[in-house]
Order: structure tokens, then sequence, then C-alpha cells
């Protein structure tokens, strides 16, 4: 058989056609598996997931059904997730699949910038491939675009309007730039921002071309055309906001933005971490403009030259809000492209062969991937950016476990009608589903509108607004600090300086069962006829609260000398009725092994407030290792009582029961534990243990049998089945 003549030379892709494909291939590979090690939900996007299930359950774009507040800045991306809700997807679907489409859109973003490079680039076809590596192994890409939040589809609807801007030869570009602008405005508001640097690039750049008729109709009408379908699609949003919400703006920019040179100072702080990471210490823009001055016979094509103007104004817009609460640069990822872009034209600028500028892109990918910069100097111990996202993933995952768990504990323990109080307003709100009073006023516009500044002008947390006077008048019958029972924000530490907070409330210890195990938390509990104490404090000196909070984060290891001065200071300052800087000082003292000023320093505690709970518990092992075991039984008791849901106040009250003999006492004690906290086989255990030492057998059998059936292997629970069965047994007569 004859065989066929080879196929044309054309029809046949070259390996040098299909290399920058295939490396698009990887780098899409390389950003799936950086997304998928660094996967994490973003503890805010918890907010977002509220106002979807709120607009899914029939309430509206809500945060607490009796008020309206704009508490997002996503309108798009939350009604996207609200659509869902509404279609019948499960809520449980939709947030692992929110994270899927932030990873697709990160894919997108990716994709584009091929293209993008491929097209603009003065480099040889090479450059984009390896630039595309520069996007995928930035992890705070990565980070971001798979934390559940807004900003992969805000990268994607950015990187597409740009991508057609600069394309646009007819007027279809400009309508889709104009339209992709709106979508991406009413996904995030800095949407409209990067339209109005578009505006102003076509304007300069049409006004150079035709210096002489800057008003020609075809220029008159590709400004409209850039107007009109972002103006469609957005106006109706603002209008319908003013309606509905009451202001332009969403709640968050009034909340968390101002004038203040603390502003810029941190915004500052913010570009400068962000360039000296990612940007080798701002060499990364340096290095290519410099190049471009320097050749005087290169003019950058103007697709550079519109990177650097989107990236200068972006840099200022983020230096006058103060950068972003939330780290690892998530204000960078909608200009990333942009960024790679403009390094990737420096390298190819440098005065070298191909090849040196290939080797020299090619180093700079892993570097991106590391992130060494981010360290003070190489040299010194600090964590790389790779160090920091693995860091910070961890942190995020330990609070949404935290804070979800502790939400669903509020949602057994309050009733629909109450409200509590809080900083950290993410996963605590989703799975608490109860009404919820932001302190910061993220979702709170009277906390936003109406802030005081009674703890004075310094600066704990980007959210600087607060009012006390707000949280106490709703009655709150929680107020939770993330942080426990230290007051670390502003909008915490101002509630110390009023007197209903000091006398109404006080830090509940509770226990929070999950997965079968115990882990414990404290929420300011308020007490019985908080709403009728006075809010004012005349006189008191916000000092105190500082010193307070320094002293709690001193009180570990090796810095306790620190921490003692610190609550000694704190409390020769403090109002009489503050009683937790004892509290501390007998903590400090007790892990020292200082029973003695341990228990004077509880001791004043619970005569300055008898519902100082940790002060009563303190007392009560000094009381018990002492061999009082009376007392300890008193102490104890008034732990359960204050702190009802706390699993080791009835640990400790029933084993000091148990060493006054009183068994039915102990034996009714862990049973109360029991009902409180059910399924767990060691507080089981301790159950038929008072069981067995009370002489009640069948029960202690009972409980045994239980315990072994669904835990063979448990040999504390065979062991003490054993002595049950033994003590049954009738004794052997003696032999004549």
């Amino acid at each position: 058989m004859k065989p066929s003549p080879p196929a044309p030379r054309s029809a046949l892709p070259s390996a040098g056609k299909l290399a920058p494909f295939v490396i698009l291939i990887l780098a899409i590979g390389l950003f799936v598996w950086h997304s998928s090690s660094t996967q994490f939900l973003q503890d805010d996007s918890y907010i977002t997931y509220r106002y979807a299930r709120n607009v899914a359950r029939g309430a509206g774009p809500v945060f607490n059904t009796s008020e309206r507040v704009e508490g997002y800045t996503n309108f798009l991306w939350m009604m996207l997730l609200s659509a869902l809700g509404v279609l019948g997807v499960p809520f449980a679907t939709i947030i692992p699949l929110s994270q899927v489409l932030g990873v697709l859109c990160g894919i997108g973003v990716i994709v584009i910038f091929f293209f993008f490079v491929r097209r603009w680039s003065t480099g040889p076809p090479a450059v984009a491939p390896l630039a595309t590596l520069f996007l995928a192994a930035n992890g705070s890409f990565a980070y971001w675009c798979v934390s559940g939040m807004e900003t992969g589809l805000f990268a994607l609807l950015i990187a597409a309007a740009f991508f057609t801007y600069l394309s646009a030869r007819t007027t279809g570009g400009f309508v889709g730039t104009s339209a992709l602008l709106g979508l991406a405005a009413l996904t995030r508001p800095e949407g409209a921002l990067f339209w109005a640097v578009v505006l102003l690039h076509f304007v300069v750049r049409r006004a150079l071309k035709d210096r002489r008729d800057a008003l020609r109709p075809t220029n008159v009408r590709d400004l409209a055309l850039l107007l009109v379908p972002f103006l469609v699609l957005v106006a109706p949003l603002y209008i319908w906001q003013l309606s509905y919400y009451g202001y332009f703006f969403p709640n968050t920019f009034y909340a968390k933005t101002g004038i203040a040179a603390t502003y810029l100072k941190s915004g500052i702080a913010y570009v400068t971490s962000f360039h000296k990471a990612y940007g080798f210490w701002g060499l990364a823009l340096l290095f290519p403009v410099g190049l471009a001055l320097r050749r005087r016979g290169l003019v950058p094509a103007l697709p550079f030259l519109f990177a650097l103007l989107v990236l200068a104004i972006q840099g200022l817009y983020t230096v006058s809000v103060g950068g972003d609460v939330l780290r690892i640069y998530r204000f960078f990822v909608p200009v990333y492209f942009l960024f790679y872009f403009v390094l990737a034209e420096g390298v190819w600028l440098v005065p070298a062969g191909p090849a040196a500028r290939t080797v020299l892109l090619t180093i700079l990918v892993p570097l991106t991937f590391w992130g060494p910069f981010a360290r003070p100097f190489p040299f010194l111990r600090g964590r790389t950016v790779r160090q920091e996202i693995n860091h910070n993933k961890y942190l995020e995952r330990g609070l949404v476990d935290k804070m979800s768990a502790t939400g669903r504990w509020l949602n057994r323990n309050m009733s629909e009608k109450d409200w509590f109080a809080c900083t950290t307003i993410g996963a605590v709100s989703w799975f608490s589903d109860r009404n919820l009073l932001d302190m910061l006023g993220l979702t709170d516009a009277v906390v936003a509108h109406h802030p005081e500044h009674i703890m004075g002008s310094k600066v704990y947390w980007k959210e600087r607004n607060y009012n006390t006077r707000r949280v106490l008048e709703m009655d709150p019958a929680y107020i939770y600090f993330s942080t426990g029972g230290k007051p670390s924000a502003a909008a915490e530490r101002a509630l110390f300086l009023r007197t209903r907070f000091r006398r109404g409330y006080f830090p509940c210890p509770i226990s929070v069962q999950e997965r079968g195990g115990v882990f414990s938390d404290i929420l300011y509990k308020r007490r019985p006829g908080a709403d009728t104490l006075p809010l004012e404090t005349p006189g008191v000196n916000p000092e105190f609260v500082n010193l307070y909070n320094l002293g709690i984060n001193l009180a570990r290891p090796r810095t306790t000398d620190s921490a003692i001065a610190a609550f000694r200071k704190c409390n020769a300052l403090a109002p009489p009725d503050f009683a937790y800087g004892y509290e501390w000082l007998g903590e400090i003292y007790l892990e020292s092994q200082k029973s003695d000023l341990a228990a004077e320093n509880f001791t004043r505690a619970v005569e300055i407030d008898d519902w100082a709970v940790n002060a009563h518990a303190g007392l009560g092992t000094i009381c018990f290792n002492q061999g009082q075991f009376p007392e300890a039984v008193g102490h104890f008791r008034k732990v359960v009582t204050y702190a009802p849901d706390f699993y080791d106040g009835y640990i400790n009250l029933s084993a000091a029961l148990t060493k006054t003999l009183d068994f039915a006492a102990a034996e009714t004690t862990v049973a109360e534990a029991v009902r409180r906290f059910p399924g767990i086989p060691d507080l089981e255990l301790r159950l038929a243990y008072v069981r067995y030492l009370a002489g009640n057998l069948d029960g202690a059998e009972r409980d045994l049998n239980a315990i072994l059936a669904r835990f063979p292997s448990y040999q504390d629970a065979r062991r003490l089945l054993d002595q049950v069965k033994a003590r049954r047994a009738p004794t052997p007569s003696p032999k004549p």
C-alpha cells in the first residue's frame, strides 16, 4: 500500500508553538495546587453568607432582620450566592462552591494575563508563559481566590475590562469595557475607581493624539460608550442603596475610613510591605521605569504606560484608605496582572541577551513563590511571604473553628429575641443565627455614623469606630471578644469605662462541646438587673484598661514580673468596682506556686465582685490542695452557679464533694454535667465512679456497660466494671 503523503508543514503544530500553551497549563496547575494547599475560609466571608441567607429566606439583604444596614461591599457576589439559595441550593453546598468559583475566576485571570502579555509585550513570545508563572506563583493571589470572598471575581472582571479596553478598535470594545467595569463596580466599590482611571487615560490619550480636534465626533462617541453602560448598570444600585439603606456608600466605608495621619501611616506601611515582599524592594516597578526612560529611542508601548497609571492610582488609593485590615495584600490582587506585566517588560529591557533575560525571568519566579523579601533583611529572622501565608491560614482556620463553635453554642443557649454583641462577626454570626450587634460598626449604622472617642486617639485596630452607649443600651445577653476576656479593640476597651458594663457583665467561662471534645471560651454575660445600672462613670482614667490588656499579654513564663507590675498599676488606676486585675494577679501567683499571695489577691477580687468566677475557682483550688474541702465546695458551688455551662466547674465541685463524703451531692453534680455535656466518655466514667463510691452499684454498672458498648477498648471503664462486680460478689465464708 502506497504511504500517504505527509501533511503540509503549516498544518503540523510545532513544538515551539505548543510550548507557551504547555507552560500556561503548568501555570494553571501551579495555581490550582497553590489554592488547594492554601484552602481556608476567611471569617469575613460569613458576613456575605449571612446576607445571602437572609435574601434566600425572604428577609432581604439585611444582616439582622430588624434593621437595614449595608454591611457588605460585594453586591454582585452576594446576590449571586443569594440566587443559588433562592433556587434551593443548600448553603452547605454554596459555601464550598463559592471557593470553587473563586478559583475558576483566578484561572480566568491567568488566561487573560497570558494573552495580554503575548499581545502587548515588547519581548518575544517566550515572555508570556514565563510571566504567567509569576501570577501562578504568587501566594496571595491563590490565598484570596480560594477564601470564599469576591476577590477572584473582581480581579477577573477588572482584567477582562482592561484587556477589552486596550484592544478596543470598534464601538463594541468600548461598550464591553464599560459593561465589565460596571459589573466590577457592582462587585466592589473600587470598580468605580478603575473606571475613572480608564476615563482619565482615554481622555488624555485622545487629547494627545488629536491635539487640534480633541472633541471630534468619534472621540465624543467613544467617551459616551465608556460612560453610558457603566452608569446604566451602577446608577440604579446607588439609587436603590440610598432608598433602602439611607446612604449612598456601604456602612463599612463609614466604619473603616477617615481622615487622619494614622490612616496615611498604616496605608503607607501596607503599600511598602507589598512592594518589599513581592516587588523585590520596589525594584519591580522602579527598574522597568528607569530602563524605559534610559532608552532614548524606546517609547514604551501604550499598555505599559496604562499599567503604570493604574498601579500608581491604585497605590495612592490604598494609602488614602489606610491599607487593608486583612493581611496578605488583598487590595493588590485585582492589579497583579498589570504589576507582573510591568515586571516582565522591565526584565526584557535589561541590556543583555535573550538567554540572560530568560534566565532572570526564570529565577524571579521561585522568588515570587517564596517571597523572601518580606523580611526586613534576608539574613535576619522573619517570615517569608510563603511562611506568612501558611501562618495566617492556620490562624484563620483556628479563628473560624473557634467562632463557629461558639456561634453554635449561642444558637443553642439564646432565644431568637435576644441580642449579643461582638467585634469579630463572621463565622459567629453565621452559626449563631441570632441578632448580633457589631461593636465595630461594620453592620451597625449607629456605631459607624456616631462614634465615641472616650478612649482617646490611640490606635488599636484599623477599625477605630465604636459606640459603647449604643452597645449597652441594646442590653445584649452576651458580649463576646474574639480574644476571650482580653479587651483588644478600642470598642472592647471602652466598655470598661462604663459602669453598666463593669457591674452589669462579668467574664463567664463556658465550655463548648465540639466533635466529642470540649474547649473553653469566655463571654461577658449579662447579670440580672444590668439594664437598670447607670451608664456613666465620671472621672475614670482609661489608662487602666490599657494596663490591663498589657498585663494579660505579659502573663506568660519569663515575663511574669512585668505582668505583675502592669496589673498593680492597673489596680491603682482602676475604679473601685474593678476586680479582674486582682484576679489575674492571683492566677500568676498560683501558677508560680505562691499560694498565699494567690489567695490574697483572689480574696480581694471576690470582695470587690462576688461574680469573679476565676477568683472563686482559684480559691477553690487552693482550699482543695490544702485539705480545706468544705471551703473548696463553697467556692466551686459559686463557679457552677455563676457559670453553669463551664465543664471544669462541675468536675472540681464533684471532686470536692467526694472528699467531704457527700456522694449524693457529688452524683447530682456529675449527672448535671453529663446532661449538659452528653457523649463524653470520661465524664460518664466519673459519674459511674461517684455512684460506685456512693454504693449505687446498679447505677455504676449500667453506666459502665453503656460506655463499653460504645467504646469496647476503654480500659479504665473495664477496670472499674471489674471492681463493681468484685464488690457485688459475696465474701466467701471462712472454712471451719
